[in-house]
């Protein structure tokens, strides 16, 4: 079960990933009571057929999970979307990648919270792997922007656990700049 937005993006980031996308962007926008948010990648993309498959939540292509006979992860968000009457789209096209676009009102009842996106992001960041992630996140006017191969230019890597305790520092405060007018996290 996702618990909040952030476990959400981080699935359809990890979806991404797994799928070869060599380079990965996430919008996370914070305005006017709503959150929206679209992932891009370039990876192996999906007929018509197997978007169907992926929003069935008993449906699964057998090879992520290959013992459990059900997939959940945009199925929840679906579900979680149609309980807000938020918007949802997905785009997909094989060989070439998938957006996956949602848009919900962060005051209703039903809302999930943001979570910690610092920590959501710090963790899709340190995925293994030479693949680059682009990340965006504003609320109202501020924003703030970060690029995976630039973080691992100045660290030096992104895996050592001193890195990231640097990488978590430099995240959280990246959240903290973006004010005290936003919607609480």
């Amino acid at each position: 079960m996702h618990y909040s937005i952030g476990d959400y993006v981080q699935d359809i980031v990890e979806n991404a990933l797994e799928a070869g996308s060599a380079y990965t962007t996430i919008e996370v926008q914070e305005k006017d009571g709503f959150l929206t948010v679209q992932v891009r990648d370039t990876g192996k993309g999906m007929s018509s057929e197997e978007i169907s498959r992926a929003l069935d939540p008993y449906g699964t292509d057998g090879y992520k999970h290959p013992k459990r006979k059900i997939g959940l992860g945009l199925p929840f968000l679906l579900q979680c979307i149609q309980a807000v009457e938020g918007e949802f789209q997905i785009q997909s096209e094989p060989q070439k990648g998938t957006c996956v676009y949602f848009r919900l009102p962060l005051n209703h009842i039903d809302a999930p919270p943001l979570g910690n996106l610092a920590e959501t992001f710090r963790q899709i960041l340190t995925y293994p792997g030479t693949h680059e992630i682009y990340i965006r996140h504003s609320r109202e006017h501020d924003s703030y922007t970060l690029l995976r191969s630039e973080l691992w230019k100045a660290l030096g890597d992104l895996e050592s656990v001193g890195s990231q305790s640097l990488l978590k520092e430099f995240l959280e405060s990246q959240e903290a700049a973006l004010g005290k007018e936003g919607v609480p996290q």
